[in-house]
């Protein structure tokens, strides 16, 4: 087991691993960014070629339906998104040929490499920051970042909800 560094009282150390995900999270999105501004790209336009990517790369093409989803967009920007994916050379419709009618979406050879020529390199570097955590640590830490994503993952399709029903949470007094 590593050593222990930080606070040993439950709730502080909760706090500290909230305020290390909040900061991870800002940090990655202002990196994300610079991608975005470098290829023209806007936050929706990243989001939908890293769910693409996940899709690839998983075996399993993501259709249209399933990006909007994904993304809280209706099926008019969805459409309009896709085109001008399409149209900068990063992804492309396939017809399935199982079914003509069902349209996936798949990463260009290019746009695929481009991504890795700017990220790999901070892959590197994250490995390189935790070289020397044992294995079990690396397990247990990926864990606990899935559970706080499923969090962020259900508050956000609460919100999604209560915006759609016009529902508004409690004030706070």
């Amino acid at each position: 087991m590593a050593e222990q560094t930080g606070p040993t009282d439950r709730a502080a150390a909760f706090d500290e691993l909230t305020r290390a995900l909040q900061a991870s999270s800002v940090e990655s999105d202002v990196f994300v960014d610079v991608f975005a501004r470098t290829h023209g790209l806007g936050r929706n336009d990243l989001n939908a070629i890293m769910w693409i990517a996940v899709s690839d790369e998983a075996g399993r093409p993501i259709t249209a339906g399933e990006l909007a989803a994904r993304l809280g967009l209706g099926a008019p920007a969805t459409t309009s998104l896709i085109d001008r994916l399409q149209d900068a050379g990063h992804v492309e419709r396939i017809r399935d040929p199982r079914d003509r009618r069902r349209i996936t979406l798949s990463m260009n050879d290019t746009a695929l490499e481009m991504a890795r020529e700017f990220f790999q390199p901070l892959g590197r570097r994250m490995a390189e920051a935790v070289v020397d955590l044992p294995t079990e640590d690396l397990v247990v830490a990926a864990a606990v970042i899935r559970r706080m994503t499923g969090a962020i993952v259900a508050s956000r399709e609460a919100a999604r909800g209560e915006r759609s029903t016009g529902a508004r949470a409690p004030e706070a007094r």
